[in-house]
């Protein structure tokens, strides 16, 4: 149970379909999972507050976590931080958009996972370490761009500006991820 060749290159591109499912169940289901289980509780506010703050959590330690293995290419720790990251991104679908973007993610990993214990490691050059964080962070924008948005709506609990926000990040983490951003090496 390996990861095709197709899954092994096209990473985000899986992702980006995952997650894209799991926000689709809104079509079905008007209310994310934390409203769910909290709408009925004597202090509800209180309670989506609480739960996004740890949302927000696994969302900082999942895009700090990928952009240090991006930077360092530490594959390890990469799948944990995307399984951090789709946890905390989960917490703003409905239930069954959680179950699949948790399932799906987890299920995508494991696969990745089994390639890279299958592969030979490859030695990693650390000459410019900044040139690799730099990259790293660009790859990892709408991560940092989500948690931003994260932070805005825990503060706020205004679902419209955390639409925007997330929105446009995802728009800049295509901007700054676009072939002409990216330097040639020689």
């Amino acid at each position: 149970m390996k990861a095709t060749n197709f899954e092994y290159r096209h990473p985000t591109l899986l992702h980006q379909f995952i997650v894209g499912a799991g926000f689709l169940t809104y079509l079905i289901d008007r209310d994310d999972i934390v409203w769910r289980f909290i709408r009925d509780t004597s202090a509800p506010r209180l309670w989506e507050r609480s739960l996004f703050i740890l949302a927000t959590i696994l969302i900082a330690v999942g895009a700090a976590l990928c952009t240090r293995a991006r930077a360092l290419h530490a594959t390890q720790q990469q799948y944990l931080g995307e399984l951090s990251y789709a946890i905390g991104l989960g917490s703003l679908m409905p239930l069954p958009g959680f179950v699949i973007c948790v399932a799906a993610e987890s299920l995508r990993i494991l696969r990745l996972t089994r390639r890279v214990a299958a592969q030979p490691s490859e030695p990693t050059s650390q000459t410019q370490p900044h040139r690799y964080w730099g990259q790293a962070f660009r790859k990892e924008a709408v991560k940092w761009g989500i948690l931003l948005t994260m932070i805005v709506f825990v503060i706020t609990l205004k679902d419209r500006i955390a639409e925007v926000l997330a929105a446009a990040s995802f728009l800049v983490g295509l901007l700054l991820n676009a072939p002409f951003f990216k330097r040639r090496s020689t």
